[in-house]
């Protein structure tokens, strides 16, 4: 499959080129791209340690293996908000074929994406764009995205051919997956398997899919695609062309997760840490890029029915011992505080914090 077309004047500067065009010859990128002040601010631990969970095993018919998988989603919950997912069932062609559809859609002309590109403001059913801000700063992420609500209104571009059909099985095969690995968390808090399911409606939830594309970039020691943040959600499914960038934060360290192209990387997100009333925190995230290959990532987050008022469930909440730590905010008015901020730092969790 040919790689996706670098459309060089998003970046508004015709200097900006791709390794291959700049041959031996060196080009500075835009300063508002230049994000990191030291290169080895962008370094990372191996993340051998990153825990990887058996999906296989958490669904067996095998109490005593689902006992045992329980408890290390648990821990994985508790000690980084992130783990691995293997033997998910979602069968590596329905991925593959995917991302040729996303190749297909990130080489067409800015004039074809032009229709996709946002209008009314975040809540638009679908949106194209390039180079969000980064807070105040005014510093770029190196990156393209597509998102799109998929759930529980399904929408998609019309083209190119067949994207739509692909990312409607996708999501639905993987909204299967998500239930059973949210019945698995709600076990490992010692409360009932459809407890977290039932208590944000989740039946109803919005789904929201994005495709991120970052692209080779001349210095990828100064540039970023994501800068350090939590996700909007109560889970969120990463999987990726094969193609490293993402690293995951824990105890102040950064950690490299590795890209397996059949494996789902999912972290717990900001609606997860408010629902169990910090109990299982939000994970700290972000992506570098290099200056060889493309990276894509198809993210899904998993968030409650629109409406729903997300505060900490009661089975998290003690008046003396441990009180409610977040005010409650609906999940749709969370969504707009969080994709619309160009000033958070990190967490939009800010806002509602006790």
């Amino acid at each position: 499959m040919a790689p996706p077309v670098l459309s060089l004047d998003k970046y508004n500067s015709s200097s900006v080129k791709t390794p291959v065009e700049n041959e031996n010859k060196y080009t500075p990128i835009p300063s508002h791209f230049a994000y990191f002040n030291n290169p080895e601010d962008s370094n990372s631990l191996p993340g051998d340690i990153i825990p990887v969970i058996d999906y296989s095993l958490l669904i067996s018919e095998d109490l005593d293996q689902q006992t045992k998988c329980v408890s290390e989603l648990g821990n994985a919950c508790r000690e980084w908000g992130f783990f691995i997912v293997k033997n998910h069932g979602v069968s590596e062609k329905l991925y593959e074929d995917m991302f040729e559809k996303c190749e297909e859609f990130n080489s067409m002309s800015d004039d074809e994406k032009q229709e996709f590109k946002m209008t009314k403001g975040v809540m638009d059913r679908i949106r194209f764009g390039s180079s969000n801000n980064l807070s105040s700063t005014e510093i770029r992420f190196w990156r393209d995205y597509l998102k799109m609500f998929v759930h529980p209104d399904f929408n998609s571009p019309h083209k190119p051919a067949g994207f739509s059909e692909i990312l409607l099985e996708l999501s639905t095969k993987q909204r299967e997956v998500m239930k059973n690995l949210l019945g698995g968390v709600s076990k490992s808090l010692e409360v009932e398997e459809s407890y977290l399911h039932n208590i944000v409606e989740m039946d109803k939830g919005m789904d929201y899919f994005l495709l991120n594309t970052y692209p080779p970039c001349p210095q990828p020691e100064l540039a970023i695609g994501l800068s350090p943040h939590t996700d909007f959600g109560i889970m969120i499914m990463v999987v990726s062309n094969g193609v490293g960038g993402l690293q995951i934060q824990k105890n102040g360290k950064w950690f490299n997760v590795d890209a397996h192209r059949n494996h789902l990387m999912v972290n717990l997100g900001d609606q997860m840490e408010i629902l169990t009333n910090g109990k299982y925190k939000s994970a700290v995230h972000r992506v570098i890029v290099n200056n060889k290959t493309t990276r894509m990532s198809l993210v899904t987050s998993y968030g409650p029915e629109e409406n729903n008022l997300v505060v900490p469930a009661p089975k998290f909440v003690d008046d003396n011992s441990n009180p409610p730590a977040y005010r409650g905010m609906k999940y749709g008015d969370y969504f707009i505080a969080d994709q619309s901020s160009t000033t958070k730092a990190v967490s939009t969790l800010d806002l509602i914090r006790i």
